[in-house]
């Protein structure tokens, strides 16, 4: 009996952080040559309900373009950031206009403008091409990013998510075409 316990146990311990493997994918615009980028904005709305994770979110992307070579620039920006953090609710959201059956994110839908759920605990960035009038041409997507069970206190439940939502934001941007200067 004892033993039987024991290897439950360990069989449950060993696949613990399998079961809870965090899921990212990058889609990216391949027509698109980001080099040539040299500046961003955010666009209007809401990242997350609690204002302190949307602001660790903020910090975390804006650290990821200045390390690849892009400014802020809010009167005249080459890229727009949108990004959406479901934290404790699913949303609905709509795919990029170059979405086909090739980019996983959207699950290849080859209508760009279906409506998905992204589901809870998803963190969505997409970068939008301001001069060219596009869409995304680079979106990631993380799974189990931004899980945070509401304690009352924002900024605890924010602090609750910032390493794991920092490090998620690495990962995406790994995959951004132009290399990190660090």
């Amino acid at each position: 009996m004892k033993a039987s316990l024991f290897l439950l146990a360990a069989i449950l311990f060993l696949s613990a952080p399998f079961a809870s493997a965090q899921k990212i994918k990058v889609d990216v615009d391949e027509g698109v040559d980001f080099s040539k980028f040299k500046t961003f904005a955010w666009a209007e709305g809401q990242i997350a309900r609690n204002p302190a994770v949307s602001q660790i979110i903020i910090s975390a992307v804006e650290t990821e373009l200045k390390d690849r070579g892009l400014t802020r620039d809010d009167s005249d920006p080459d890229l727009k950031i949108a990004a959406v953090a479901a934290a404790m609710q699913d949303i609905q959201g709509v795919g990029p206009t170059w979405n086909s059956q090739r980019y996983k994110s959207w699950g290849g839908y080859g209508n760009p403008s279906a409506l998905i759920t992204v589901s809870k605990g998803t963190l969505l960035i997409d970068l939008l091409d301001v001069r060219n009038n596009k869409f995304s041409i680079f979106r990631g997507v993380a799974k189990d990013a931004v899980l945070q069970p509401s304690t009352g206190d924002p900024v605890k439940d924010a602090k609750k998510v910032e390493k794991l939502a920092t490090s998620t934001i690495k990962k995406i941007f790994k995959k951004y075409p132009t290399k990190s200067r660090k």
